[in-house]
This record gives structure tokens, C-alpha cells and sequence, in this order.
């Protein structure tokens, strides 16, 4: 399939972009262009808890080994 771009850059492919996604577009090394769809992560939620003082509280302990090791595994993912 052969696409060609507008004056002002875009290209349209109905079969291939679907309307209203995100798509992330690389240049390569090579000269070629990688266009990956961007897809969203599903987060676990944490609800906090007020408290009968008014403060917000999260209900169990957080481990900063597991939140730093979940932070860093996200951005070596990318």
C-alpha cells in the first residue's frame, strides 16, 4: 500500500488509523517510520479514606520498594 501525504503532512488511511486513536510515529535509524498504536494501561486504584478529622488517609501501608519498582518497570517498558 502506497500513501501520500497532504500539504500539510497528514496522511488518511481508513483501513489502517482508525478514527479518533492515538498513534505514536518514530523515525528510524534506516529511514523507515514506525507507527504503533498507543493503548491505554489499566492502573490499579487506590481510594483514600476520610478520616473522622477530616484528613485523607490510604487504607493499608504502601511498600516504597514495590512503587519504585513499579515506576521503574513502566518506564523501562516504554
Amino acid at each position: 500500500m502506497k500513501l501520500v501525504a497532504d500539504s500539510n503532512g497528514r496522511l488518511a488511511c481508513k483501513e489502517l488509523f482508525t478514527p479518533r486513536r492515538a498513534f505514536s510515529a518514530e523515525r528510524q535509524a534506516d529511514g523507515s517510520i514506525r507507527v504503533v498504536e498507543l493503548v491505554q494501561k489499566e492502573a490499579p486504584l487506590v481510594e483514600p479514606v476520610r478520616t473522622s478529622q477530616g484528613f485523607l488517609m490510604l487504607p493499608r501501608q504502601l511498600d516504597r520498594k514495590r512503587v519504585a519498582a513499579a515506576i521503574r518497570a513502566d518506564r523501562d517498558a516504554r
